[in-house]
């Protein structure tokens, strides 16, 4: 395993690697890892190194402390009210809001398998984060919520993305109430993937979910993550976005047909695992 604790991320995130999981821990575990603008860039670097790394598939998002994140950090408000306003006219409030919009945008168009690992609590951005990742796994102590309105904001940067996961009207009950939900209902909404049977299994379980992501093909997970995410909308009877859709993704078809699928189907004939298959797997 190797570790990364780059000074240019003050320790903000800690990054290790294991084979092909790369591994982004948010690190100020003491304040409940909140997603201030050093946070906000540590993630997106590591994000993005993980990201250009070839030897690198998934990547894992967990984090120190006793809660995953409590969302933005507001414990120096004062501070940020009085900042001037930067030389564009721009409202530095507005900036900050929309450097984690960027991260989780680069985050949704990263073709890794990305993967957050949620223990405790994750509230506003750090829920958002959770919903941005195309897998959740949590326990039975994990806690999400939005609470931006309770206390006189607005969820800007996250509510498209919460949406997408969980729907419009989920989306909407959850953020109008301020409603905090438990894993429970967590799993039944969406927001969560998979759900340890308690605490202590969390890690056992999300090492069986990269386990059975790194079953897959390198290259077809890619491609079936761009085919998700340029799947027309519904309804389809009439929708000219589909056969356009339709004729990529026979080319996509074609294209794994002529490559990794000759090894896969040769070894799922040969009752042996695939190259691409860790050994641990």
């Amino acid at each position: 395993m190797s570790t990364n604790p780059s000074n240019d991320w003050n320790n903000l995130v800690l990054v290790t690697r294991q084979g092909p999981v790369c591994t982004i821990q948010l690190n100020r575990g003491e304040s409940r890892n909140p997603l201030g603008g050093g946070m906000v860039q540590a993630l997106s670097s590591a994000l993005h190194e993980a990201a250009q790394s070839p030897e690198v598939r998934v990547i894992l998002f967990t984090a120190a402390g006793p809660a995953f994140s409590a969302g933005g950090n507001l414990g120096n408000i004062q501070d940020r009210l009085s900042e001037p306003v930067g030389t564009d006219g721009r409202d530095p409030l507005a900036a900050g809001n929309r450097q984690y919009g960027e991260f989780l945008t680069q985050l949704v168009n990263t073709p890794k398998i990305t993967v957050a690992s949620v223990h405790g609590a994750a509230m506003g951005g750090g829920a958002g984060l959770a919903c941005a990742v195309d897998i959740c796994i949590g326990s039975p102590a994990s806690k999400f919520g939005f609470p931006e309105v309770a206390i006189g904001l607005v969820p800007g940067q996250i509510l498209p993305f919460v949406a997408a996961r969980l729907g419009l009207q989920t989306a909407r009950r959850l953020m109008l109430t301020g409603q905090r939900i438990d894993a429970a209902e967590a799993l039944r909404v969406g927001l969560l993937d998979y759900l340890s049977d308690t605490p202590e299994a969390l890690a056992g379980t999300t090492q069986e979910v990269l386990r059975q992501l790194l079953c897959a093909a390198p290259e077809a997970s890619i491609v079936t993550k761009r085919m998700l995410a340029c799947v027309p909308t519904t309804p389809l009877a009439g929708n000219p976005a589909l056969p356009t859709y339709l004729d990529a993704a026979s080319h996509w078809f074609a294209t794994q047909m002529r490559t990794e699928a000759v090894e896969g189907v040769s070894a799922s004939r040969d009752k042996r695992a695939a190259r691409w298959v860790p050994q641990q797997a």
